[in-house]
């Protein structure tokens, strides 16, 4: 759709030279927009080696299952974060806060505390909260743009909305206000 010689973009620029017109190859692409903005790769990381940290290994995977089951927890498994799908992050944040102390009590109990220092990490307990919040919000407004019958109009206004919503959020942080809703 975009090519700049045979698909759509080259063709107009090759029948209208002229033209002021913007293009643009995804809006949708979060990671793009909000990647740059944010600097979530530390973070990001440390979760996906806690995850890779359990799941990697059959014998640790079945162990951490198994004591999941035996603490009578909600969820039976941690969750895998994948490249391609990149707001699977939110998935995968979201069951780690849910699991966060069933997985320190699983590590302190095989005497690895060093898998989860990030959970522990009492100097920014709020950055791993931030995080999910913000890609939760993230996914609703993928959600949102991928609607049906969906114009560059609504786009851009749901755009528009999520901006003013992380400057919002930006302003309580600056205050130290940590509520951020969900909504």
């Amino acid at each position: 759709m975009t090519g700049k010689k045979s698909e759509f973009l080259g063709l107009f620029n090759q029948n209208y030279p002229g033209n002021n017109s913007v293009f643009l190859h995804c809006v949708i692409h979060q990671d793009a927009l909000c990647k740059s903005a944010l600097n979530m790769k530390p973070m990001l990381d440390a979760v996906v080696k806690l995850v890779n940290a359990i799941r990697s290994r059959e014998l640790t995977h079945r162990q951490f299952r198994d004591f999941l089951q035996s603490v009578q927890s909600e969820y039976s498994d941690v969750l895998y974060y994948t490249k391609v799908r990149w707001l699977s992050a939110r998935c995968v944040f979201e069951r780690v806060g849910q699991l966060k102390d069933d997985i320190v009590s699983f590590f302190h109990d095989k005497l690895c505390s060093a898998e989860c220092e990030m959970l522990e990490d009492t100097e920014r307990p709020s950055d791993f909260a931030f995080f999910t919040d913000i890609l939760c919000h993230m996914h609703n407004l993928n959600v949102k743009m991928q609607g049906k019958n969906q114009f560059i109009d609504d786009i851009w206004a749901h755009l528009k909305a999520f901006k003013q919503k992380l400057n919002l959020f930006a302003g309580q942080l600056a205050k130290n206000d940590f509520l951020i809703s969900r909504g």
